[in-house]
């Protein structure tokens, strides 16, 4: 069994640490700059206490082996070796950096709740850390309300949403994560928090779908829908009431369609898609897989190059074989054909693998009666596959971090023995 993490005296440290993960769950949708920081700031505390405090030291070594280390190592090794041969090192190290990023804020929860020896604090930390995400985000959304009713800025009644000018993709994707989340804490397999934490759950349920459609993401939407259909299936004890939630659903869906303006035009537009007119956003995406396709095929095994995906494309626009738009964007809007471009099938493999070792992970897990934190990574990880293939998520920074920050929470080592216990 393990000693506990530092010895009583020293215990103030801890409580600080965990504290500060959590503040950076609330700051990570609303600065990335303040996020940044406050993780910049954990990691140097842990390194000093990791250099002078034994105690610590050894909680943390023991900790340190995480279901998806392997995964996400392979997959940042894959990177470097594209980087070896990238024409643009500047936009391939800035890709590296992200893959980076997700495996040390993964591994900044995953070893720090692990490293907590108390079953029930380690349930209570992390449920305060997907809380405060989900209060980051309120706090967001409450900005974008504003900011469409007129009262901050000079956008009112102006779609897409864009709050503190993030873009409306990730506006949406971030509302998604946080509709999953919630609904995740609600259901009975969770532990409940207290009754202000229980109430402020359900006030964001709906506001956070209000601010999913006003952010007119199809991305986000599709991802949502679907995540949502898994997540009845997995709460749903009896397959009839599955298929009566998911019908209920599915009809609040298509309603929406037909009563809502916004959802009415956006889904409208899609039929564009198939015009390959790269003056409608899901034309230029048409476009923009084509050109990925062509660099894909100019070097199957690896690739153009780990970041190399916008030099080709200006390669491409040069020669004419491209419209000029293309020049716009620094990756396809599909994170499969992203891989697949810049590092071939090797990337492609690796890069699939994480979702694999997630998906064994929640296999397991959701065999067993605590599922809950197997439920969240398994709905989390469906809405990124399925929003994927639209959008480059991985490289976008707020959502790969927050991707980080709930499998660090969901896919840890200790999920498995506290099911065992």
């Amino acid at each position: 069994m393990q000693k506990n993490l530092v010895k009583e005296s020293d215990r103030m440290a801890f409580p600080l640490i965990v504290g500060s993960l959590c503040l950076y769950g609330f700051t990570l949708p609303l600065s990335k700059s303040i996020s940044t920081i406050v993780m910049g700031a954990i990691y140097a505390v842990c390194l000093g206490m990791v250099a002078v405090q034994k105690e610590f030291r050894m909680n943390v070594y023991h900790s340190v082996q995480q279901p998806l280390n392997l995964s996400i190592g392979l997959y940042i090794g894959v990177l470097c070796l594209g980087l070896s041969y990238s024409q643009d090192l500047r936009e391939g190290i800035s890709v590296l950096k992200q893959a980076v990023n997700l495996f040390l804020v993964y591994l900044m929860f995953a070893v720090l709740l692990d490293a907590e020896h108390d079953r029930e604090r380690r349930i209570f930390i992390a449920q305060t850390a997907l809380f405060a995400f989900l209060m980051g985000i309120f706090v967001l959304d409450v900005i974008a309300f504003l900011t469409y009713s007129g009262v901050i800025g000079n956008r009112q009644f102006i779609l897409p949403v864009t709050p503190l000018k993030m873009h409306h993709i990730w506006f949406g994707n971030l509302n998604a994560l946080g509709l999953l989340v919630a609904a995740a804490l609600l259901v009975p397999q969770f532990p409940k928090g207290n009754m202000v934490q229980t109430a402020a759950l359900w006030i964001f349920l709906p506001v956070a779908v209000a601010a999913l459609l006003l952010s007119t993401s199809r991305t986000a939407w599709l991802g949502t829908i679907c995540a949502v259909t898994v997540f009845f299936y997995i709460v749903a004890k009896k397959k009839r009431l599955f298929f009566l939630l998911s019908g209920f659903f599915l009809g609040g869906c298509v309603a929406a369609y037909f009563i809502s303006d916004i959802v009415h035009t956006r889904i409208n537009q899609i039929y564009w898609f198939l015009t390959g007119n790269p003056d409608i956003s899901l034309g230029a995406r048409f476009v923009m897989w084509k050109a990925s396709l062509s660099m894909f095929f100019s070097n199957p095994l690896l690739g153009v190059g780990t970041g190399d995906y916008k030099s080709m494309i200006a390669a491409f626009v040069a020669s004419g074989q491209y419209p000029d738009i293309l020049g716009k964007f620094n990756q396809p809007h599909n994170m499969y054909l992203f891989a697949l471009a810049t590092n071939g099938i090797v990337g492609l493999s690796a890069f699939l693998f994480i979702f694999y070792r997630i998906m064994r992970y929640t296999k397991t897990v959701l065999r067993q009666q605590g599922k809950a934190f197997g439920g969240i990574a398994l709905i989390v990880t469906i809405h990124f596959l399925v929003a994927g293939l639209t959008e480059s998520l991985f490289n976008i920074h707020v959502l790969i971090s927050s991707f980080a920050m709930l499998m660090g929470i969901s896919v840890r080592t200790m999920c498995l023995r506290d099911i065992d216990e």
